[in-house]
């Protein structure tokens, strides 16, 4: 059992990395077109939002920050960044949110750039959530496996109690 644990352990592994793989790649590509965009905009037409993708362990994080800048160009500017937190609009506390609310990314946007902003989103909303249950079955996997490992008290007694 422990060999069919392991190997189903190393598959789900396989997918969470194809799926950081792949929203790194999304991270990418809106980085990509924003700066492109960017170079021919003055500084109240610019895109301000950036797109993160990390992982720690089994957990994968893709967030949404506002960048702003403090100081002079000659001074050197400061970039600050405040995370977007996504909003559960369930009564539920334990509701899981995958996605955030569109309203409160087009806030942050120019107008220019809300097309790119929606579909971004859409397609990370996705990510988040096959990785948010990848996470599960691995945690799950560990469970499994430290109760296969361990036999019980009631087991050994069961067993000198038959013989």
């Amino acid at each position: 059992m422990e060999d069919r644990i392991r190997e189903v352990r190393a598959l789900l592994q396989a997918q969470l990395k194809d799926v950081f793989e792949q929203a790194r790649d999304l991270g990418n590509r809106y980085l990509q077109e924003v700066m492109e965009a960017n170079t021919g905009k003055d500084w109240s037409q610019k895109n301000t939002l950036q797109f993160r993708v990390r992982q720690r362990g089994n957990a994968l994080s893709i967030e949404w920050y506002l960048v702003n800048w403090y100081g002079r160009k000659a001074q050197g500017r400061e970039a600050r960044r405040t995370y977007i937190p996504k909003r559960n609009s369930s009564r539920r506390r334990d509701a899981q949110v995958f996605g955030y609310r569109l309203e409160d990314l087009l806030r942050h946007t120019s107008g220019w750039d809300d097309d790119l902003v929606t579909a971004v989103e859409s397609e990370a909303s996705e990510y988040r959530r096959q990785a948010h249950y990848l996470a599960d079955l691995l945690v799950t996997l560990g469970r499994l496996e430290r109760f296969a490992k361990v036999p019980t008290q009631s087991q050994d007694e069961w067993k000198e109690y038959a013989s």
